[in-house]
């Protein structure tokens, strides 16, 4: 089902929409001992189809939780792995889903679409390893990165798990998004009524990032939450869209799906291992933190990842849990370049062919 919101009316552009929904909006509380339940908090507010939106806060700590040390992959991955190489490693930096954006795009940037990062840094290609101690693709601020102006930590963080109001608020003229994953994707800011269209700000508390999806085994398309939740409108998902976009880019899709252990139907390791072959990495989603998959076994369904808190690659198992967070989702984002580019790219393979032809 595509869909958008425009202006605060839901727009459903594959069919007439009925049937009222609940929205449920779950806020996962983290503990520096270990994850704290959910609390559930259910509002009407549109009408969308048979199925129900949920938003999660996706909102994990600097620090890796127990158990995560063995989930970590020793030694060299096994003869029958296939893994995408040139996916960056980065620790958490200003939240998971930012940091996990920054990883993909750092990859895509390594990969031909070099303007995803055009910051001086590595001669101006995403690092591999350490990402966001390195260059701001994650999140910009004054004096990192040979920036000289206010950035997105200067505006919008003050510790994590805090509320607003925004350093920015009342005391300077807030920046203008650009250059960082975080920015768009709407991680650490606190502009939005996701929690009771009360006209009270609830999200995003620092090191967070909402993330929207269907409570069934359908695609959520570029899910983009109404006018009257706050502006400038945008989530997870639809951030991903934006920040492609403002790079230059052409996104052909982007969608967050419910994995097929939960919903039959619904995104499957074959969809998976679909995606890695095709080049593309994949957003994880484990309850309250969002990681990379960048390769997979087919034996015993595993997944090779990113988890966002080192320089190293992990493993869990399709379906299972991560450190006590369980599988619940994927976002998938298909990023192209330009016409206009994408014809020199085809011209330069004709070109080779010819060369290795002639020869």
């Amino acid at each position: 089902m595509d869909n958008e919101v425009r202006g605060g009316a839901f727009c459903n552009t594959s069919g007439p929409i009925s049937g009222a929904i609940i929205l449920i909006v779950m806020l996962t509380v983290f503990a520096s001992a270990g994850f704290a339940s959910a609390a559930e908090e259910k509002i009407e507010i549109m009408a969308m189809g048979d199925s129900t939106v949920e938003a999660m806060a996706i909102a994990s700590p600097p620090t890796s939780p127990s158990g995560v040390a063995a989930h970590i992959l020793k030694g060299p991955a096994p003869m029958t792995a296939v893994m995408l190489s040139n996916v960056p490693t980065s620790s958490w930096t200003y939240g998971c889903s930012a940091t996990s954006a920054g990883m993909i795009f750092g990859y895509y940037d390594r990969t031909g679409l070099s303007n995803m990062y055009s910051g001086p840094c590595n001669g101006g290609v995403a690092p591999l390893s350490d990402l966001g101690g390195q260059c701001s693709i994650i999140a910009t601020r004054n004096g990192f990165d040979e920036r000289t102006t206010r950035g997105h930590v200067d505006d919008y963080w003050t510790g994590f798990g805090n509320p607003g109001p925004d350093p920015w608020e009342g005391t300077w003229t807030e920046h203008t998004w650009e250059g960082c994953t975080a920015d768009y994707m709407g991680t650490n800011q606190w502009k939005w009524d996701f929690i009771g269209n009360d006209g009270v700000k609830d999200f995003n508390t620092d090191g967070s990032t909402a993330l929207w999806w269907y409570d069934s085994a359908t695609k959520l398309y570029d899910y983009i939450p109404p006018a009257t939740a706050g502006l400038p409108q945008t989530a997870l998902c639809h951030g991903l869209r934006l920040f492609a976009e403002s790079r230059g880019y052409i996104v052909v899709e982007n969608y967050t799906q419910k994995i097929d252990t939960l919903y039959v139907g619904g995104f499957s390791f074959s969809d998976y291992v679909a995606e890695i072959n095709a080049g593309r990495p994949v957003m994880i989603q484990v309850t309250g933190h969002s990681m990379v998959g960048v390769g997979y076994d087919t034996t015993g369904n595993v997944v090779y990842l990113h988890d966002t808190w080192g320089d190293y690659v992990a493993t869990m198992t399709w379906g299972g849990s991560y450190s006590g967070m369980d599988h619940q989702a994927v976002t998938v984002i298909n990023v192209v370049p330009e016409p206009a580019t994408m014809s020199l790219l085809v011209l330069g393979g004709i070109g080779v062919l010819i060369r290795k032809r002639r020869k």
